[in-house]
């Protein structure tokens, strides 16, 4: 499924104020419902530039202070909308309707509810209207950074789990792999090319262990279910693809490398790396 990149802005009119800006939109099967003002990310762009842009071009006025507090994750049958809203204040001109908007309105946060929104913005609506003052708005902000961090913390190369099997590999004979091996769909941790087999070392919170069937966050949920389900899905399309082409793909969890269950697990790695001989040269 097409994934759609978007930034949208969460106008509000002052730090005393409870109100922000919502545009009924004016065309295509949604005209009627309303959304945050802004639109699609360009290549190259960031999803702030994107916000800034956008609601220059939309609304004519540009916007300061910029706040990067929520993401949404939504499909609709069509596509995947991944949306970046920014908590910001207009610091020039005032909000202009445009031919593409029934209406601009400011809006109260506790009677967001009260509009009839687009699908994807609805939870997002929901958060907001439950928030009581700006320092919540602002609270809001701090748990997206630390989520963030908490993502740009996942190291895709060289993480614990991965230099155990790694050792494990070497210590039973098995060299000659190679790493983050770009020419194998999905990219995987460990290649044996000449073998064709393919091994992944997943961390279970990120690609959903079915071992030990990790929690989900309770805040922002929706956000986490669609990455997981994108994670699942790449991580499905990427065994797919190896097989195809003839690989033996190998997936170690994180949890299957505990002190108890290391020796079990690459036992079993080892022998079927074995199974898929070097060619005769």
């Amino acid at each position: 499924m097409k994934t759609v990149r978007v930034a949208a802005g969460i106008i509000h009119d002052g730090e005393e104020s409870n109100r922000v800006l919502a545009v009924q939109r004016g065309y295509g099967n949604m005209k009627g419902l309303w959304e945050f003002p802004g639109g699609k990310v360009e290549r190259g762009e960031s999803a702030e530039d994107a916000c800034r842009r956008e609601l220059a071009e939309e609304l004519q006025v540009t916007v300061i202070d910029l706040c990067d507090i929520y993401t949404v994750e939504y499909d609709y049958p069509d596509f995947h909308l991944s949306m970046e809203c920014f908590l910001c204040r207009i610091e020039k001109g005032e909000p202009q309707q445009s031919d593409r908007q029934l209406q601009i309105r400011w809006v109260e946060r506790r009677s967001l509810a009260n509009l009839t929104w687009m699908p994807a913005d609805v939870e997002l609506v929901n958060t907001l209207a439950s928030t009581k003052s700006h320092e919540e708005l602002h609270a809001l902000a701090k748990r997206r950074h630390d989520s963030r961090h908490s993502m740009q913390g996942n190291k895709r190369q060289d993480t614990k789990p991965e230099l155990l099997v790694r050792q494990r590999l070497r210590a039973a004979g098995l060299t000659g792999y190679r790493l983050q091996w770009k020419k194998a769909p999905g990219r995987p941790d460990i290649a044996f090319p000449g073998r064709k087999v393919a091994i992944f070392v997943n961390g279970c919170f990120w690609h959903r262990c079915p071992h030990c069937n990790p929690s989900t966050p309770k805040r922002n949920t929706e956000f986490w279910e669609a990455k997981f389900r994108r994670n699942v899905d790449r991580d499905a399309r990427a065994i797919a693809d190896l097989k195809e082409l003839g690989w033996t793909p190998i997936t170690i969890w994180e949890c299957e490398l505990k002190r108890n269950k290391i020796d079990e697990t690459m036992d079993r790695v080892i022998k079927v790396v074995r199974e898929h001989p070097l060619p005769k040269r």
